[in-house]
């Protein structure tokens, strides 16, 4: 009997392209994911499954557990499927290759082409096409905004997952269409903070040469190209076709696996500018892709020949010939793709040429009969996991309907009750309520709204300066109810507030506590919506929350909605409106001297 492979992440697609593989073989599969009923795990394929935990949560708890099942399963070899877990597998290389084989280099040489950041000044270097791009080392973009000749950029962090809190966590990929956009990125994620990249945005579409590689020295290749995407403006293939190894970008392809003496099977992602048809090096994925699917169904079988090389079995791996022209169609991605194609007009979308007309969507969709686009998850000879696949689909789908009505009626809820406050404003019985209510001795002031970043460190600079010039003998803080502690001020913050003479560059946001509840006399809110979340938060804080916008004295207001991604004159208007409010609320303190 065959030594069997455990592989992780079930859940994933190229998980079960590999479970269909060498399961057809005889070799047993392990499959692994973090929950009963994986998309892989209920293969016919599929030797055993089994459930570990969270790798993101408790990654002890996760090495354990493979560890555990590898030598329970006398497993050969190990296949990491994503990145999180060839980040904790290769910490642990050392104690785990006792067990069994990992088929990947060491993280030193994975991170020679992880980090986005890393390979794109190498290849700049070694004359490989990339986008034109600014590299930003340590989150500051002072003085490299003007550097900037087009619109929109492409923000990319320098590597997929960062640590953070102990944790390892995912960053993103943003679009910024302008310089305040991208001011607001550098300002508000967390992950921009490390070293990153500005770069051009390439229109066109997608193509990727995948190997199976030996100290960077090609053994087999393959090459695709992607023809609709999800989201349609570029994201995970829905829709790819096998092309011929193209040149030059299988010569760059190659050059780069050879820079990092790649061990191991990778692909190579290029962008293919629509107009002048050079390819850009995009990232190098040190594992098994989303598609690998499609090059097994052309006649290139990675798993397979990864599982021989590892065992030392089979024909050695060299290059061969596959069938160009083969499709696959990820069946339930189609159909997202073509929703998005529904809800948006193709001008707000940036097309690949491949992707068709909305009909040709469609009619790929419902053409079960075409024989040059096989499916990638329903097969006739495996049916659970695409049978899998539609019920979890079936049941995102229920829930975001249900999500969908039930926000639906709590903005109706608001909206009645704000109207209800309104009427309220109008008639004066707020006035009334303030003044039984609002205390006679209020020295402590404590400013909240969502991020303390925009609103609520305006309030609270603009009456500790308004206090000192009363000779007012009041102390104020801000914080927000979600806020990411440490965080600056937003940067149209900056700029529109100290206009109107109320700096906030010393700024820096705190998370509302018990403590700060506890010694205010007064407590200053934005919304309903944020007086609620307070008081069930914290029900102390009952009897002395008020809304800001109630003391406005020319006009009360309700809500002072937040400008946060708003253009300046949003910001202009609600400032207005505070300082306003700010004055009302301040005409209402009693000074301590005839506090009896």
């Amino acid at each position: 009997m065959k030594q069997g492979v455990l592989v992780t992440d079930g859940d994933e697609r190229s998980t079960l392209a590999v479970t269909r593989s060498l399961g057809r073989q005889g070799v047993p599969v392990f499959v692994g994911a973090e929950a009963a009923g994986s998309l892989a795990g209920s293969s016919r394929y599929c030797t055993q499954s089994f459930t570990y935990p969270s790798p993101w949560l408790d990654p002890e708890g996760y090495l354990a557990c493979l560890a555990k099942k590898a030598a329970e399963f006398d497993a050969t070899a190990i296949f990491p499927m994503t990145e999180i877990a060839m980040e904790l597998i290769g910490e642990r290389r050392a104690d785990l290759t006792k067990i069994a084989a990992l088929p990947f280099p060491a993280l030193d040489q994975y991170h020679l082409l992880s980090d986005k950041y890393r390979l794109t000044t190498w290849a700049e270097r070694a004359g490989i096409p990339v986008p034109k791009t600014i590299f930003v080392p340590d989150g500051r973009i002072l003085g490299l905004v003007e550097r900037i000749d087009s619109w929109p950029v492409v923000v990319k962090p320098g590597r997929s997952l960062l640590r953070r809190d102990g944790y390892w966590r995912k960053s993103e990929v943003l679009i910024a269409h302008d310089a305040a956009e991208l001011q607001e990125f550098y300002s508000d994620r967390w992950f921009l903070k490390q070293p990153s990249m500005i770069q051009r945005y390439i229109p066109g579409h997608g193509e990727g040469v995948f190997g199976l590689f030996r100290t960077g020295n090609p053994s087999v290749l393959f090459a695709h190209r992607r023809l609709r995407e999800r989201p349609p403006s570029g994201g995970v293939s829905v829709l790819r076709e096998a092309i011929a190894l193209p040149e030059p970008m299988t010569a760059y392809a190659v050059r780069t696996m050879q820079f990092a003496r790649w061990d191991g099977v990778a692909m190579i992602e290029f962008k293919v500018d629509r107009e002048t048809q050079v390819p850009y090096l995009m990232e190098v994925n040190g594992r098994f892709w989303g598609s690998l699917q499609l090059a097994i169904d052309a006649g290139i079988d990675f798993p397979a020949l990864l599982y021989n090389s590892v065992t030392g079995t089979g024909a050695p791996a060299e290059l061969q010939p596959y069938r160009v022209g083969t499709r696959s169609h990820w069946w339930l991605g189609g159909v997202d793709h073509l929703l998005a194609r529904l809800r948006n007009p193709a001008g707000e979308l940036s097309l690949s040429p491949g992707a068709g007309s909305r009909g040709a969507a469609l009619v790929s969709l419902v053409n079960v009969f075409d024989i040059r686009a096989k499916n990638e998850i329903f097969r006739t000879s495996d049916l659970a996991p695409g049978m899998n696949e539609l019920a979890a689909y079936g049941r995102r789908l229920l829930t975001s309907i249900s999500t969908k009505f039930g926000n639906r009626a709590r903005s109706a809820y608001r909206k009645m009750r704000h109207a209800l406050i309104d009427v309220g404003l109008k008639a004066g019985l707020n006035r009334k309520a303030l003044g039984k209510r609002f205390p006679q001795r209020a020295r402590t002031v404590l400013v909240l709204c969502k991020g303390n970043i925009c609103r609520s460190p305006f309030v609270d600079k603009y009456l500790t300066i308004a206090a000192r010039q009363r000779a007012l003998d009041l102390r104020v803080s801000s914080a927000g109810l979600d806020a990411n502690a440490g965080r600056q001020a937003h940067p149209l913050a900056l700029e529109r507030s100290f206009k109107v003479g109320v700096p906030l560059d010393e700024h820096r946001a705190q998370a509302v506590s018990e403590t700060l509840v506890n010694e205010a006399d007064v407590i200053l809110v934005m919304e309903p919506d944020q007086q609620e979340e307070l008081i069930a938060r914290f029900p102390q804080a009952a009897e002395k929350t008020f809304l800001l916008g109630h003391f406005d004295p020319e006009r009360p207001l309700t809500e002072i909605a937040d400008p946060y991604g708003m253009p300046a004159a949003e910001f202009d208007a609600c400032y207005a409106r505070l300082s306003a409010a700010c004055e009302g609320f301040l005409a209402r303190l009693v000074p301590a001297s005839k506090v009896v």
